[in-house]
């Protein structure tokens, strides 16, 4: 990660190129993990956008102490937690739990958590399946989705997710242990009860 502190540094002094390389660099993971956390693309983007502002507007208080990832994704996580909070002061909208309807085909929960996030291309079932695991994650507890999320999609160690969240690294394995787990019975119960017809 010295790679993006001195990128950080250049982002600093005022490189436009510097800020170019560190986007690419961090750009991947950090919108997967706020598409997974939001579920919705436009919002996601526009949160990757806000995050980097923030990131250059709090330049100067950048620790060197932590990792430059731990630091942008912790700006991330906060605006996907404003935002959640907005959206449930300003309406509450129910989650349909059924995350059925997969063409008759079972799918193993572990594919469709590991699927990237959908391009304008992809085919209709892997959006199906994309929208099952969006409508799945949604049920978990935000503390259990943003640990998943953060390790699945944007493969960060467990020590940097629990700089994150400012809790214990065994406290975010059990998360992430908790939450895998929650997604298998929702899945597979999805599953059952499409093939069973209830």
């Amino acid at each position: 990660m010295h790679v993006e502190a001195e990128l950080l540094t250049r982002c600093a002094r005022g490189e436009e190129r510097a800020y170019r390389e560190l986007v690419g660099r961090i750009e991947k993971p950090l919108v997967n993990f706020i598409y997974r956390y939001v579920g919705e693309r436009h919002l996601a983007e526009d949160i990757f956008q806000e995050t980097f502002v923030r990131v250059l507007r709090t330049l100067p208080e950048f620790r060197p102490e932590a990792s430059v990832a731990t630091w942008i994704f912790t700006i991330a996580r906060n605006l996907c937690l404003d935002h959640a909070k907005a959206k449930k002061r300003h309406r509450e909208v129910p989650i349909d739990a059924d995350a059925s309807g997969n063409g008759g085909r079972v799918l193993h929960f572990r594919e469709m958590l590991h699927s990237p996030a959908p391009s304008p291309d992809a085919g209709a079932e892997k959006s199906e399946m994309e929208r099952r695991v969006i409508e799945a994650l949604a049920l978990l507890t935000p503390a259990k989705r943003e640990a998943l999320v953060m390790r699945l999609y944007a493969d960060l160690p467990y020590q940097e997710i629990a700089k994150v969240v400012d809790a214990p690294v065994g406290t975010v394995k059990f998360r992430v242990h908790e939450a895998l787990n929650e997604l298998s019975r929702i899945l597979t119960g999805a599953e059952r009860n499409e093939a069973t017809g209830t």
